[in-house]
């Protein structure tokens, strides 16, 4: 059994050379790649065809969304895990699947790194996003796993069942919600895995409505309302904190100024009594 099968999801694609170019040279080649394309006109198909040699399944045909689409590569897979790196997606460098798996054992079913967002458009807006160490409720309240950057033991989806294909969009933050309320275990890996197209279908404005929409059907699905607002308001004053907050040390003799992550250090000042 491989140790991981990659799951590229493709419809009209027009950068997908540069993920196809990213998945032929990561150093570390103990993987199967599935490519799941819609029917995609005959250039994109072109590509692909360039690529025959290493792609191990191959299905082009209409599909009902994205999440038909991924459902039908897991349904395919026969990795240890899964790993969605769709088209116009790509790996941060060549070593990232070498750094994550080779020589590794994992006790966690998902695995989860960094994720370097792009924006075409506007370059200096491109930078990694930080993941945190832990998950927690909080956490999966008000914010969801970067997918490109997730490996997911494919026997979850055995166990939880395939995504929901109700959503256009939200099925993934949906599935990491449910692994969480089960007691999947997570793991952080420090490693930035994938550069993410900020200009993909969930960042569109024209799907944000969308989004904000199946996000609180998923959210008021699996969550109280008490819950939700005191994971907004904890979001709320870790913010807060960060900009300006004002604490002393243990031993009282110092208070510390934070502003805009600026630490400041000043000595406290105590009255000679006589």
């Amino acid at each position: 059994m491989k140790k991981l099968s990659i799951i590229t999801i493709c419809y009209n694609e027009p950068d997908v050379r540069n993920t196809c170019e990213s998945i032929v040279n990561q150093s570390w080649q103990d993987f199967e790649w599935i490519v799941i394309d819609g029917g995609s006109n005959k250039d994109t198909l072109e590509v692909f065809e360039e690529y025959k040699q290493r792609i191990n399944k191959f299905v082009s045909e209409p599909d009902n969304g994205i999440y038909d689409a991924c459902n039908k590569g897991i349904r395919l897979a026969e990795g240890e895990f899964v790993q969605f790196l769709n088209a116009g997606d790509s790996y941060y460098d060549s070593d990232v699947l070498m750094k994550v798996f080779a020589g590794k054992e994992y006790d966690a079913d998902v695995l989860y790194g960094e994720q370097y967002e792009v924006y075409k458009d506007n370059p200096h807006k491109s930078g990694v996003t930080k993941s945190p160490d832990v998950i927690d409720k909080n956490y999966l309240i008000n914010s969801c796993l970067n997918t490109p950057a997730v490996f997911i033991k494919r026997k979850l989806f055995e166990t939880f069942g395939m995504f929901n294909e109700e959503y256009k969009i939200v099925s993934d933050y949906e599935k990491f919600i449910v692994f969480f309320l089960n007691g999947v275990k997570f793991q952080h890996l420090d490693e930035v895995v994938a550069a993410f197209d900020k200009n993909g279908i969930s960042s569109s404005t024209a799907s944000q409505s969308l989004h904000i929409k199946e996000r609180d059907e998923v959210l008021n699905k699996y969550f109280t309302q008490e819950e939700i607002k005191a994971a907004y308001a904890q979001t709320k004053l870790s913010f807060l904190e960060q900009i300006f907050s004002v604490k002393t040390t243990i031993n009282r003799r110092h208070i510390i100024l934070t502003f805009m992550g600026i630490h400041l250090k000043i000595r406290i000042k105590r009255r000679v009594h006589v």
